[in-house]
């Protein structure tokens, strides 16, 4: 049986993406309960696909390691 925490998505720490539900209810606290229920499949499929760019875009998804000192949203680096 492999463990969760072998898996080499969960190791990596830096990648690791990050979900707030008091910030995402801050987000659609005026939105009708359909439209917040649509966004978050929405947000889900994103990190299912681990679409950095696109979950970028909310404020209540995070990117890396939200409590290491100094950190910020990782966005991929511009195509050259």
């Amino acid at each position: 049986m492999e463990s969760v925490a072998d898996h080499p998505a969960e190791v990596n720490h830096r990648e690791r993406i990050w979900f707030f539900p008091d910030k995402f209810w801050q987000a659609t606290k005026n939105m009708p309960r359909e439209q917040a229920e649509a966004l978050m499949e929405e947000v889900e499929r994103y990190a299912e696909a681990h679409n950095v760019q696109a979950l970028s875009k909310y404020s209540f998804v995070f990117v890396g390691d939200p409590y290491k000192r100094g950190a910020r949203k990782r966005t991929p680096a511009p195509a050259a």
